[in-house]
């Protein structure tokens, strides 16, 4: 049962006249007539009763028009569905973030996200970077934000933003009097450093600035968490490096300084299999890329 003739029998059965029906659908009239007749022939049955002043439902034609309206309405709607999600602005999104990730640039992505895409479901999960990649390859996920590098086979990267890097020391370290902290400064400082199992993005990050510079940090604690990385600074026992965006940040016992790092800045990428990209990937990546073009210029 073609489409074409539900619409015609349709604008036919509103407008009781095969010619106003015509210019609805926008055919000429023998070409409407044509179609609701093969619909006709199709059933088997009679629907309008032809009349020199018009057209009239028949009594079939009355019980079928029910069905003919929700049929119609069914594949619009099927069809408005399937372009939003095609587009990006309708279904679910689960979105991994890595604990490095998430500074205020990353709220200020999914804040745009949520304003631009209300009608997509946003599922985010905390997954370290090394997980993040198996994640994407069994369907566990649909993206993730995370600190390259990672094992890239089967995921495409795209970076996304770059931030400073801050030393964050002790309140009573003698780093505090100094307005910038060099990488040179850092030779000989007790450091603390992200555990590379689980944060080998951030690890090897923050490595590759000291190995630039020629200089062996003296690592005295590898943790997991940001969190437990900032208690041992508070504690006294080194020094490590966190996203510049936390520069506004106030903890208690811990204060930081800009890292004058020779170029040298945290990068954050978009991970997501490679190929088909789905509609609602895109368009997260589109919101995403705009909305860190903003925030930065603020």
């Amino acid at each position: 049962m073609e489409l074409s003739r539900l619409r015609c029998f349709l604008a036919a059965a509103d407008e009781l006249s095969f010619r106003r029906a015509a210019d609805v659908v926008g055919v000429n009239q023998s070409a409407l007539s044509r179609q609701i007749a093969a619909l006709e022939d199709e059933l088997g049955v009679t629907l309008f009763e032809r009349r020199s002043t018009g057209a009239r439902l028949t009594e079939v034609g009355r019980v079928f028009l029910a069905d003919a309206r929700r049929i119609v309405a069914d594949v619009d709607r099927a069809r408005e569905t399937i372009a939003a999600v095609a587009f990006g602005t309708e279904g679910r999104l689960r979105l991994a973030i890595c604990e490095d990730a998430t500074t205020p640039t990353f709220a200020a992505i999914i804040a745009a996200h949520r304003e631009r895409c209300p009608a997509v479901t946003l599922d985010l999960f905390e997954i370290p970077n090394a997980m993040q990649p198996a994640a994407l390859r069994r369907g566990e996920i649909d993206a993730g934000l995370l600190l390259p590098p990672v094992r890239r086979d089967g995921i495409q990267l795209d970076e996304l933003w770059r931030e400073d890097w801050l030393v964050a020391m002790p309140s009573d370290h003698r780093f505090v009097d100094m307005e910038t902290v060099s990488i040179g400064d850092l030779a000989g400082e007790n450091f603390i450093t992200a555990h590379p199992e689980f944060g080998p993005g951030c690890h090897a990050q923050s490595q590759d600035i000291f190995v630039a510079a020629g200089i062996q940090p003296r690592i005295v604690a590898r943790a997991f968490r940001r969190l437990t990385m900032a208690m041992l600074v508070q504690s006294g026992a080194g020094v490590t490096l966190v996203p510049g965006a936390f520069s506004g940040v106030a903890m208690d016992g811990i204060m930081t300084r800009p890292l004058s790092s020779e170029g040298h800045r945290m990068c954050v990428a978009a991970a997501y299999p490679e190929g088909d990209m789905q509609g609602i990937v895109a368009q997260f990546l589109r919101t995403a890329s705009a909305a860190v073009t903003t925030f930065q210029a603020q």
